[in-house]
């Protein structure tokens, strides 16, 4: 046995040896070992959304939180900062798309369902670049429904025709003669959903009923199989007063190994199974069985003697936390056969100890208390707020589904979070039966082995800029130095470039909003100048997620027929066309300068003085305005020479007369130490936002000494001022939406069918709980009964997901 040193191990088996096998003991040099390791080598990351409806009229706001966790923790991923997310149409054509930053694994945002909309359906997908990488699904894909009333005058409950697709898929993909074979089935509708209660007959040989099966309430079921070679089985269904009939669509092979999974209260069983047609031709041969979840993995060779079976049994508590995928590979280590299974254990669900709610005039304040969660560490939940009776938020995932099922399998979960909500020995045996029917898992063996895994696209973290001097910089003899003005929060930069050097670099850049960002070259004989630089944005568009979609559309259920237009049944401020007006209050320019003065004084012990147009008039620049301030500023050796003029002939108030001496304060730029005054020689006051004079130094330590001048910049600079030829503006082609504040519809009627069914009452995307571990939602109060629906998580890898009604009196 091997057990991997880069991972924590599955743990021990307990392996019973039923028949007489050989020890276990793999090749330390395996092939697989080997591809295995360099390809999971690399992190991975998972995202999920919280959306706050599935269904949404034109004329909304779609909310979403997402959620990034790292693949093998399944904790929130505090690396990534940068994600994708889109709104694409059937035909996957790109309706909206933005670039969001990613805080601590979480990030927030809206789409307005506006005029770009019409009826249908709408792909929305998260993902990274680095993700891009991969042939798994670890990115997110949703369908969500949009109702135009100008298209659709009603919403009526969908047809669904009198056909079924039915699919029968061999446990581990392959049928061997003469061994019992479990078959998984999948009975769905026409619009791709399962039908539940269906029994079957599987029929053999002179039209002999050879086994029964019944599906669940999701269309899922299997049924045993004694498989004969030759034989060609069909499949009787009865649905709705039809009959179907089937092929099973898959061959009896004479020859083979199959594995098989049995599922006990805490072991699971293994069985390697072959016939006696086979076991001949390969006993003693080495066959190996691996069992991983994309991280770390156990793996161990196997050998048929006198039996045809080998069995081995695992406890659960030994294996990683959900899907676990065993592989079995031939003598040449080709993959023959494999099987899913998920481990329940380990996984922390919270859920909510007492719920409440206070009324204070229109205001509704609810309070879930979540004693479990960790309070010394970062937690972040979301909450939609929706009629009791709505039938607008379908969705198939919740957090937990997606994140331990979706990115290990090939195709989609109907209503996944069902396996997830009142977990029971039923809906884990419903669950082990699913996953028969997913067939091989995500993790393709052909890739593994061929290494189809490469950094094609990178990390990123930010904007990265490069900077390319121009040839007239680059034939300079000395050094280049250029300043980067503030752009967004970010706070101003200074580059240094060797002569050597030809371009420099700007990582971990965050513009929100704004795309417009300005440099200045630093000169000592002429000050700043405009900066001539070729500048190279990385990511400069937001790239294409190609990967096959694997969604489901929501289930349609619709029980309300109402009219959108002739009865006029709902009614609200079209977001795309009414601008959200805040209160105004009227005061005078004085009163704005001496309210910003006061809160950019705060903290501070300095003077603070706010430039403003009349000064950058009178005073044009910095020197100018010094004086006026009570400095002497010396010009004539090309930088400044400043002094305070409260020290000329005597002590600075606040100072004895032993203290005169050469006092030149220390000068900031945007909090940087300015070191060679050159690059303030005739400096605009265009380019100046504010300026804090502390002349005692307080609060900056020994610098401080002969006091500070701190001068921050103008991050609106205007280029109607004459002194714009100091500055060279460069546009980015890419950068992060800003977050947008989420606003619900004005509904004329809340209280109708239509508005308790597709309505929205709230979205709250940011949630935390206090030190108390309660979770304070405030909404405006509603008529109707509610249902909160909660997810979200905290960084010791626990995760909320809960359904919460209210009915108020």
């Amino acid at each position: 046995m091997k057990i991997s040193s880069k991972h924590l191990p599955l743990g021990i088996f307990f392996i019973f040896f039923l028949f007489n096998i050989s020890s276990v003991s793999a090749q330390d040099e395996s092939e697989i070992v080997e591809a295995y390791e360099d390809y999971t080598e690399a992190a991975r990351e998972v995202v999920y959304l919280h959306l706050n409806k599935s269904t949404f009229i034109k004329g909304e706001t779609l909310g979403f939180k997402a959620y990034v966790m790292d693949k093998k923790d399944k904790k929130p991923s505090l690396l990534t900062t940068n994600l994708y997310v889109s709104i694409e149409d059937e035909n996957q054509k790109t309706i909206k798309k933005k670039l969001v930053r990613v805080f601590d694994g979480v990030a927030s945002n809206v789409f307005t369902i506006d005029s770009l909309f019409t009826s249908g359906h709408y792909n929305i997908k998260a993902y990274t670049n680095w993700m891009l990488n991969f042939n798994e699904q670890n990115h997110y894909a949703e369908t969500v429904k949009i109702i135009d009333p100008e298209v659709e005058e009603y919403v009526e409950e969908a047809i669904v025709d009198n056909e079924i697709d039915a699919q029968f898929l061999p446990e581990s993909g392959h049928l061997l003669h003469g061994i019992v074979n479990n078959v998984g089935v999948i009975i769905k509708d026409n619009l791709g959903f399962g039908i539940p209660n269906v029994s079957g007959e599987v029929v053999g040989k002179n039209d002999e009923v050879i086994s029964t099966f019944q599906t669940n309430q999701l269309g899922i079921g299997k049924f045993p199989l004694l498989a004969e070679f030759g034989t060609n089985y069909k499949i009787n269904v009865n649905h709705a007063n039809k009959d179907f009939s089937f092929d099973l669509g898959h061959s009896v092979e004479k020859n083979g190994v199959v594995l098989s999974v049995k599922r006990l209260k805490t072991k699971l069983f293994a069985s390697i199974i072959t016939n006696s047609e086979t076991l001949e031709s390969i006993k003693n041969q080495r066959f190996t069985l691996m069992i991983h979840n994309g991280d770390a993995y156990e793996i161990m060779d196997v050998y048929f003697t006198d039996n045809t079976t080998v069995n081995k049994a695992i406890e659960y508590s030994n294996t990683p936390s959900g899907i676990n995928i065993l592989t079995l590979f031939n003598e040449d280590d080709i993959p023959v056969s494999e099987r899913l299974f998920f481990n329940y254990e380990g996984i922390n669900f919270i859920k909510s100890n007492d719920i409440s709610a206070t009324r204070k005039r229109d205001s509704l304040t609810i309070k879930l208390a979540y004693n479990a969660i960790n309070k010394n560490e970062l937690n972040s939940l979301s909450v939609s707020v929706l009629p009791q009776e709505t039938q607008s938020y379908d969705r198939h995932n919740n957090i937990v589904s997606y994140t331990f099922i979706q990115p290990y399998i090939k195709g989609t979960v109907e209503k996944g979070k069902y396996y997830f909500t009142d977990i029971t020995e039923r809906k884990q045996y419903e669950l082990d039966n699913l996953l028969i029917t997913q067939g091989w898992s995500s993790y393709n063996w052909n890739n593994i082995f061929n290494d189809e895994y490469n950094q094609n696209y990178n990390f990123e973290q930010g904007i990265r800029l490069k900077a390319n001097l121009s040839n007239r910089d680059l034939k300079g003899k000395s050094d280049n130095s250029y300043l980067m003005y503030a752009i967004s929060e970010e706070e101003p930069r200074i580059f240094e470039v060797a002569e050597e050097e030809k371009s420099f670099y700007i990582d971990n850049l965050f513009p929100v909003g704004t795309n417009k960002i300005n440099f200045s070259k630093m000169t000592k004989v002429n000050g700043l100048i405009p900066a001539s630089l070729y500048i190279q944005s990385f990511p400069s568009i937001i790239p294409t997620l190609t990967a096959p979609l694997n969604v489901l559309k929501p289930k349609p259920d619709y029980k309300v027929s109402e009219s959108l237009m002739k009865q006029n049944s709902i009614v609200f401020n079209k977001l795309d066309e009414v601008q959200n007006l805040e209160e105004v209050v009227v005061m005078s320019r004085l009163d704005r300068k001496r309210q910003r003065i006061e809160k950019l004084s705060q903290g501070r012990y300095g003077k603070v003085d706010v430039v403003e147009e009349e000064d950058r008039l009178l005073y044009n620049t910095l020197t100018n305005y010094l004086i006026a301030k009570g400095f002497n500023v010396d010009e004539s050796s090309g930088g400044l020479v400043i002094t305070d003029r409260y020290s000329s002939g005597g002590a600075r108030p606040g100072f004895e007369e032993s203290d005169s001496r050469n006092l030149s304060p220390v000068i900031f730029l945007d909090d940087v130490q300015i070191l060679d005054t050159a690059l303030l020689f005739q400096y605009s006051l265009t380019n100046i936002d504010y300026i804090e004079i502390n002349r005692r130094g307080f609060g900056e330590g020994l610098r401080g000494g002969n006091g500070t001048i701190r001068i921050y910049s103008n991050s609106k600079i205007s280029k109607s001022y004459n002194n714009w030829d100091t500055v060279q503006e460069y546009e980015l082609p890419l950068v992060f939406s800003p977050e947008k504040t989420y606003y619900a519809p004005k509904y004329q009627n809340t209280g109708d069918a239509f508005y308790k069914a597709y309505g929205s009452v709230d979205w709250k995307p940011n949630l935390q709980v206090d030190d108390n571990g309660v979770l304070n939602v405030k909404i405006v109060r509603p008529r109707i009964p509610i249902t909160l629906y909660v997810e979200g998580i905290s960084n010791d890898g626990s995760f909320v997901f809960e359904e919460k009604s209210i009915t108020l009196n």
